[in-house]
């Protein structure tokens, strides 16, 4: 019997035509068709395909938009995973009584944006109505750098972007973790080459299973993260996702290739030691132990690391995962290993039963 991701649900929206904006092309439809398609495939993500709603162009409405999200916040229950994905222009209104940051409706009027769009101030108010305890938004915005002068108003200037301080309100409370195609001042780019927009294109590959393999058949959310923040900046340097967060739980989002096992997880191997431990075990104990990540206390140059080879994270638990992965392939630093980690910690918390264990000390 096929496996599936019952307590999944989605609402994916993709925008290439505008009424008033420059278009986008068939990029943003054909993103949201294939995110749909994943998440509700039995050999992927495993979703219920009634629970997988999309919206396209004209049918992508502001007022389409906002009931999508109601239905979601009626449907959800507390143990459920939500993703909200979008792929279409972002605005922000850097001025004057309309300021803020919006996402544009197939109808959005740069000289109504309030009317028209869907402020990050309302949309974090609509996401907090849903109860879903594990909440991802995915925002491919932000394709076009350009900036428009609204007429009259020499004040008012509007850039395309979604980004910025603002998403942090969506970030609030617990399990909610938005996940930007790019900085507030780059561009998300749409390449001739790809069918999706660049970030797209690396989402669609992450849901078929390129993320880490923990060996427990699931999609984890800060798995899908770090692996398109390496693969997108590596094909297009001027553009890097951004995570933003509160959470520490790196929580299911999908099946991974359909909840497919391997026969057994290889472990990390400790040097000089009989012990062996799988990532998640390393990862959990060394954010119990340094919460707010390799940086904490100085754990890291501690133990013979090279901060500079550290990814900047929203949370502990973000830059624990991306340390421990560069360690693992032999980065982090030339006097840096898994045991001078683990010693060096075992200085100052040498009763604890796990870290012991894992240094063969028990």
């Amino acid at each position: 019997m096929s496996k599936t991701f019952q307590s999944g649900r989605a609402l994916v929206i993709g925008v290439g035509e505008y009424e008033s904006l420059s278009p986008l092309g068939s990029a943003p439809v054909y993103d949201a068709e294939d995110i749909a398609n994943f998440l509700a495939s039995a050999k992927h993500c495993g979703y219920l395909a009634e629970n997988v709603h999309i919206l396209r162009n004209a049918d992508a409405s502001r007022t389409a938009i906002v009931n999508g999200l109601k239905k979601l916040a009626a449907d959800a229950g507390a143990g459920d995973t939500v993703v909200v994905y979008f792929s279409g222009h972002g605005a922000q209104q850097l001025s004057g009584p309309n300021g803020g940051t919006y996402l544009c409706p197939s109808e959005f009027d740069i000289y109504r944006p309030r009317e028209t769009g869907i402020e990050a101030e309302e949309l974090s108010e609509l996401l907090n109505q849903i109860p879903a305890e594990r909440l991802l938004v995915l925002v491919d915005a932000c394709h076009s750098g350009a900036v428009a002068r609204i007429k009259g108003a020499a004040e008012d200037v509007t850039k395309w972007a979604f980004g910025g301080p603002r998403l942090d309100a969506l970030a609030q409370g617990k399990g909610r973790v938005i996940i930007s195609a790019s900085a507030s001042d780059e561009s998300s780019v749409i390449l001739s080459l790809h069918r999706n927009s660049l970030f797209t294109h690396f989402l669609l590959k992450g849901l078929q299973g390129d993320v880490d393999d923990r060996s427990d058949g699931l999609i984890r959310v800060l798995d899908l993260f770090h692996y398109l923040a390496e693969l997108v900046p590596a094909t297009h340097s001027s553009q890097n996702p951004v995570l933003t967060t509160r959470t520490q739980d790196n929580f299911p989002v999908a099946l991974r290739k359909g909840g497919q096992l391997k026969s057994a997880e290889e472990p990390i191997v400790i040097p000089s030691t009989a012990s062996s431990a799988s990532p998640r075990e390393l990862e959990d104990l060394l954010v119990t132990l340094y919460p707010q990540g390799p940086l904490d206390q100085e754990i890291w140059s501690r133990a013979g690391g090279d901060v500079a080879s550290l990814r900047i994270s929203s949370t502990g638990r973000a830059a624990w995962h991306a340390a421990l992965r560069l360690l693992a392939q032999g980065g982090g630093g030339a006097s840096m290993s898994m045991h001078s980690l683990l010693t060096e910690a075992s200085s100052e918390f040498g009763a604890n039963p796990d870290l012991k264990r894992l240094l063969g000390n028990a």
